[in-house]
């Protein structure tokens, strides 16, 4: 039993869409319970309203929950009030649909509903079509209800607060692993005495933008849980590190994506197009390799940055002393020399010497806490000048 509850453990943190199905599960039943106990005729008649409300509030983070419900309950008794108005004003005609309907669409496209904003068409026109005999009745039934299977949501998610680390943490390997692929194949290709043509590299290459994407979505959902959420005290150090982390990756992939551009119309010469001297490929393949493996060994025992710091002074010096026949093709070497000396400074490597970074070295931007000052959400009294200071980064 001990051995299978850690497992157990990774198998739901690798997947949290078991749990947001879980939350939403009991929200909803907890939601219908409580609607059939409360008295009155609204709730004994239309009960079913609570656990859609609870289905609709029910989201991956506390604050996501709080925002979509707000959002819904309000796009719900916008339609509602659109609705029995619209029908009091014009009767119960034919003509009053086609009216809702066009109005309803017009709100719905208002800014602050976001997502939410297609419930103001189906509500008004349920209130208009299943509501007719007690339109009220049903207005009222349909707001108050599902306003109270919204706060069941949003009471269950803090209860039960999500903190998606683990989803985090594997977007992070994903790209840094696509990353490391794409240099490799790269590397490879410069190392071939005949280069690829354009069909083989395009099939070579790997797009790296989704990926990125993918963690970036990842990083600001985990982000965002923080807020509101009673456990996240012993996970902002994690939380934090993962930014960091996150911040450099999307910065070395932005690198290596003009670095491939740059070495496929470098590699595939076209008419007066500027080409890589062969004298450079090797220390280059050689700088791309050894970035690769740092990409791929980050969590390992073994530091590899110092073998990427002398791999890319190496092809620096390399790129110094070649002869090029024209200043185009200088500026095509030189700019893969400050590609990798950008990446280096995303990585924060340093010559294992001097301990100075190179000059191409930037700052990833720093992360501010998500809880608002003065805000509560387990994250105590630390304030966002505190969180400023800690993750900041000398310039250097």
């Amino acid at each position: 039993m001990r051995q299978g509850r850690p497992a157990a453990l990774t198998f739901l943190a690798h997947r949290p869409r078991i749990g947001l199905a879980f939350r939403t599960a009991l929200a909803a039943t907890l939601a219908w319970v409580i609607a059939l106990a409360l008295p009155g005729e609204i709730p004994d008649t239309y009960p079913y309203f609570a656990p859609l409300g609870a289905v609709v509030g029910c989201y991956s983070t506390v604050r996501s929950s709080v925002r979509n419900s707000a959002r819904a309950v309000t796009a719900i008794v916008c339609g509602a009030l659109l609705s029995v108005g619209t029908a009091e004003l014009l009767g119960r005609d034919l003509v009053v649909i086609p009216v809702v309907v066009f109005l309803a669409t017009l709100l719905a496209g208002w800014r602050f509903l976001d997502g939410q904003g297609s419930w103001v068409l189906t509500v008004g026109l349920f209130v208009l079509v299943v509501g007719v005999q007690h339109p009220v009745q049903y207005a009222l039934g349909y707001t108050t209800l599902t306003l109270l299977g919204g706060c069941v949501a949003v009471a269950v998610n803090t209860l039960l607060p999500s903190l998606p680390v683990a989803q985090s943490r594997d977007a992070l390997h994903t790209l840094a692993r696509t990353l490391a692929d794409q240099l490799d194949d790269l590397a490879e290709g410069l190392r071939r005495d005949d280069p690829p043509g354009p069909r083989e590299w395009a099939q070579r290459l790997r797009s790296v933008a989704p990926v990125r994407e993918s963690l970036r979505a990842s990083r600001q959902e985990t982000e965002e849980s923080v807020s509101g959420n009673l456990r996240a005290r012993r996970n902002l150090e994690l939380v934090r590190e993962q930014h960091v982390t996150g911040v450099a990756l999307e910065n070395v992939a932005v690198r290596v994506e003009e670095l491939t551009e740059l070495l496929v119309e470098a590699l595939t010469p076209r008419d007066e197009e500027v080409a890589l001297p062969t004298g450079l490929r090797g220390p280059t393949a050689e700088a791309l390799a050894a970035l690769a493996v740092v990409l791929r060994t980050q969590d390992g025992q073994e530091d590899r940055r110092p073998a990427l710091w002398e791999a890319v002074r190496r092809l620096s010096a390399a790129e110094t002393a070649a002869q090029f026949p024209t200043d185009r093709d200088r500026q095509a070497a030189g700019a893969v020399v400050t590609g990798l000396r950008r990446c280096l400074g995303a990585l924060d490597v340093r010559d294992p010497e001097s301990e100075t970074s190179d000059d191409e070295a930037f700052v990833p931007t720093p992360w501010v806490r998500p809880d608002p000052p003065g805000s509560h959400g387990g994250l105590g009294r630390t304030g966002p000048g505190r969180w400023r200071a800690r993750l900041r980064r000398s310039r250097r």
